[in-house]
């Protein structure tokens, strides 16, 4: 996998094990607006596994879960991205899959740019999650892709 994406993959996976421990912390993980949306950003995540692997995602998002629920998913999501960086060239990523949720006209995309979607997507839903976090005067965590790189690089944490 290139350079770019695999560090793009990286940071997420850094940025959203940093959010988890800030939500964990903050005493907010009942708070029914950051567990939908993590839930979503989660379920996205898995439902592009999905189709990255050459299967098909639910047709429906599956039930908001609970915090630990959240955080034992979005770790696994992440363990699968890096394992399936890991087999990923320069034609493995130009390979053409489907995104089954816009069918008309059918939404036909690289795995190389489904990879950014996903690490974009997630980075939208984590930003709306911080400032959630910052505005019910919980501790939030800057985790820009720039810290990632002057911190040089951490590997997520996941455990609280």
């Amino acid at each position: 996998m290139t350079g770019l994406l695999r560090d793009l993959l990286d940071h997420q996976a850094w940025a959203d094990a940093m959010f988890f421990h800030a939500w964990g912390k903050s005493g907010l993980t009942e708070d029914p607006e950051l567990r939908t949306r993590t839930s979503h950003q989660v379920d996205v995540q898995e439902a592009f596994l999905d189709i990255l692997k050459g299967g098909t995602p639910p047709s429906e998002e599956p039930a908001v879960g609970a915090f630990p629920d959240l955080l034992r998913r979005c770790r696994s999501a992440h363990e699968a991205f890096r394992a399936l960086g890991r087999g990923l060239d320069e034609a493995s990523l130009a390979r053409v899959v489907r995104v089954p949720w816009f069918p008309d006209p059918p939404c036909l995309v690289s795995v190389g740019e489904a990879l950014a979607q996903v690490c974009l997507h997630s980075q939208h839903h984590r930003a709306q999650n911080m400032a959630r976090l910052k505005v019910l005067g919980a501790g939030a965590k800057n985790v820009d892709y720039i810290i990632w790189l002057w911190k040089q690089r951490p590997e997520p944490r996941w455990d609280l």
